[in-house]
């Protein structure tokens, strides 16, 4: 959204724009429309809770979920599967004479003896296991601002207004990267900001950034400005005395170097994607097999057919199970093949643009040089034992598995020694014996 910088010559304004697409600023209030990007899909199921335990029916309870489970990716497809094997079937059954019921039944017969010439276990099993790769590592690099706003709380010092504004623009600017980076890879972040200006109106650049970013020419993206104001401000900051030393400098310059090398993955993913060939090879492999399997499961019926089925039931659920699994399978692979679109269960980047900058502003600055009280801990003098309920405490602990080693071996000679004299073991008074070493002792303090 374009705006007039000659209405806003305070290099000190800053404008916060909330979820309902207003915004407020020192010198009065602006309406921006309300972005798209807020009107999403909802989020699919999340079943973690649900999962907390591996009991049955917390099982059945997941697998009868519609929002963002397998029957909601599959249906659409198994009903098109259905209605051409029932048109084929009816056509079969109805309509075609006994020398083309014969020829047909013949082609069944030769399509299902070769249906193992399509790998689908293989090329499906390798395709999810690179897609998941690449997917979890795209999930690693999205970048969290936390380390560098703790290690600009911790080493820019000063409650003057120059210290707290140099590492407020430290975070603002590491976030207006990951910005700009998800602005070119991800669709809901361009629709929320389509335009540089619409960044500068969000209050993530503001107008006189803007103009120097613009002034720099370049025929390639430019995240790398942002980051290299952010040494600059290192190195001023060091200058005016407001961080302590080169290894204070560097531990910052080392945090916004990894952020930065993140997001240059996440960059470089979308910028090579893996070859067109290989997803297109993995649809039409799934898609001509089920293709050939309307025909090759049919239910044979004539008398003459070699391949008579032996008992007619119409609906072939056999194939409609296969079917849910290998089809439900490929749209696995693709949903985490571009987890940058929108999908419910891509990647929500708007709402780590707004994570980054809320925490990172308020670490360096809210939260800067806020600690509580020192007082002396409950815990000091005494054993260390926080308080829990019946239903937290641990009744066992781990004691090692060579922990026993001592009383194996007095069992060992025990059991030599009374071999030796003659005598047998009472069964029972040695199992109660044993039982009564295993037995941990609670009282027994951790050596940790």
């Amino acid at each position: 959204m374009p705006i007039q910088t000659d209405q806003i010559n305070d290099k000190d304004v800053q404008i916060n724009v909330d979820m309902n697409g207003t915004s407020e600023g020192a010198r009065g209030s602006t309406t921006i429309p309300k972005p798209e990007i807020f009107k999403r899909k909802p989020l699919s199921y999340n079943y973690n809770y649900d999962l907390a335990t591996s009991q049955g029916s917390t099982v059945m309870k997941m697998l009868f979920k519609w929002r963002g489970s397998l029957w909601q990716a599959v249906y659409k497809e198994l009903i098109i599967w259905l209605i051409g094997y029932t048109i084929v079937s009816v056509c079969y059954r109805c309509f075609m004479s006994e020398d083309q019921q014969d020829y047909f039944e013949r082609f069944g017969k030769y399509c299902d003896e070769r249906m193992d010439y399509l790998p689908l276990n293989f090329v499906l099993g390798f395709f999810c296991n690179i897609i998941i790769r690449r997917w979890l590592k795209l999930f690693t690099c999205l970048g969290s601002i936390d380390n560098i706003a703790l290690f600009v709380s911790g080493n820019v010092r000063g409650d003057e207004e120059r210290a707290r504004q140099i590492r407020r623009n430290i975070v603002r600017y590491c976030v207006l990267s990951q910005t700009l980076v998800f602005r070119d890879i991800h669709v809901a972040v361009r629709r929320r900001f389509p335009t540089l200006e619409s960044v500068a109106a969000a209050g993530i650049m503001l107008p006189h950034e803007l103009e120097e970013f613009n002034s720099i020419k370049s025929r390639y993206s430019k995240y790398w400005m942002s980051f290299n104001w952010t040494m600059e401000l290192l190195n001023i900051a060091k200058k005016e005395k407001f961080i302590d030393g080169d290894n204070a400098r560097n531990a910052i310059a080392q945090e916004i170097s990894k952020f930065r090398a993140s997001l240059t993955i996440v960059s470089m993913y979308d910028w090579v994607p893996i070859p067109l060939m290989y997803p297109q090879l993995v649809n039409m492999a799934v898609h001509t097999y089920f293709f050939l399997c309307v025909f090759t499961r049919q239910f044979f019926i004539t008398e003459g057919a070699k391949n008579k089925t032996d008992i007619d039931l119409i609906v072939p659920f056999m194939t409609i199970i296969e079917f849910i699994f290998y089809v439900g399978w490929l749209k696995v692979a693709m949903e985490l093949l571009n987890p940058c679109g929108e999908d419910a269960d891509d990647f929500d980047c708007n709402l780590l643009i707004d994570r980054n900058l809320a925490i990172g502003l308020a670490s360096v600055d809210g939260a800067f040089g806020n600690v509580p009280e020192i007082k002396p801990d409950v815990f000091n003098g005494t054993s260390v034992k926080p308080l829990d309920s019946d239903d937290t405490r641990s009744l066992k602990f781990h004691l090692g598995s060579a922990a026993r080693m001592e009383e194996i071996t007095e069992e060992e000679e025990e059991r030599k020694l009374m071999k030796k004299l003659g005598k047998k073991k009472n069964p029972i008074k040695s199992f109660i014996k044993s039982f009564r070493r295993r037995k941990p002792n609670l009282t027994m303090s951790s050596s940790f």
